[in-house]
């Protein structure tokens, strides 16, 4: 079985790991620092991997989805073998236990968000603080681990630690709900098919804003056992024209300001500047 790292993927984590080594008192080496770098987007793979087999997600990048290649199961035992050597890396490149413990908890906050997300799927009773929770864990920790691993490995002192685990936290919720609103415009960021995760009960901030708010249209339409492409077209339009998209925006853009405002208080350096720079371009892409 062969898994592609080269279909797009953005690299984020492990890039957003390299900045935030920089704001310690010790410097490391790009020899050090690599392996944990790739240690990040192996677990990142490893938890799109078994996402994409509880979404049942035929498509991602443009690319079919390992379970839809090679079958559910070998696509589990794939993400699970990927989850040995994030750990093996780690093992190998963190020396205090305190640290390792460190990821191995964040692992199991990432694998608890991906369960939280059965608890949404397909359920019309949804609300913004289950769907917040969801991603706090199965996106927005991993970013916060990436950050805080920098700030670890290069020497970091308990505040600066906290700070950049918080920053990390607030970058990973915008960059899920700006990607769920993206898949209202287009297709093109994710790989996949319009409206696909609307169909297998995935329902994003936009939509679960419009359940939660009590909108009977929308709660009917998605009460259906099997939507259709008019089900879909009606959804979309519903939460578009009553504001929901836009109200998902602001909460987007919220995350994206308190993690501006802490990065502000990072060490002025040029990793500062351009975790800045990145960061204002992560909201830009819904303005």
């Amino acid at each position: 079985m062969i898994i592609d790292l080269t279909s797009g993927g953005k690299m984020l984590r492990p890039a957003f790991f390299l900045l935030f080594s920089e704001f310690g008192n010790e410097k490391k080496s790009t020899t050090d620092l690599i392996p944990l770098a790739a240690s990040l987007e192996i677990l990142h793979v490893a938890t799109l991997i078994h996402d994409d087999v509880i979404d049942d997600s035929p498509m991602r990048r443009s690319q079919p989805t390992i379970h839809t290649k090679y079958g559910r199961r070998n696509a589990i035992y794939a993400g699970d073998y990927l989850f040995t050597i994030y750990f093996e890396l780690i093992s190998q490149n963190l020396v205090k236990n305190t640290d390792i413990l460190r990821n191995a908890l964040s692992m199991k906050r990432i694998l608890i968000g991906e369960l939280d997300q059965m608890c949404i799927n397909f359920n019309v009773k949804a609300t913004t603080d289950m769907y917040l929770k969801e991603i706090s864990g199965k996106t927005a920790e991993l970013f916060s681990l990436s950050a805080t691993m920098g700030a670890v490995v290069s020497g970091g002192d308990q505040e600066l630690v906290k700070r950049c685990k918080e920053i990390g936290h607030d970058i990973g919720m915008a960059f899920q709900i700006i990607d769920d609103i993206l898949d209202f415009s287009s297709s093109s960021e994710t790989g996949k098919p319009v409206h696909e995760d609307l169909r297998n009960g995935v329902y994003s901030l936009p939509y679960i804003l419009g359940l939660e708010s009590g909108n009977k249209d929308l709660i009917a339409i998605l009460s259906k056992e099997e939507l259709t492409d008019s089900d879909d077209e009606k959804a979309t339009n519903i939460v578009i024209d009553d504001g929901y998209l836009n109200h998902a925006k602001e909460i987007a853009r919220q995350f994206t300001q308190h993690a501006l405002e802490e990065i502000g208080k990072l060490p002025k350096n040029t990793s500062r500047r351009v975790l800045t720079e990145v960061v204002k371009q992560l909201v830009n892409r819904i303005k």
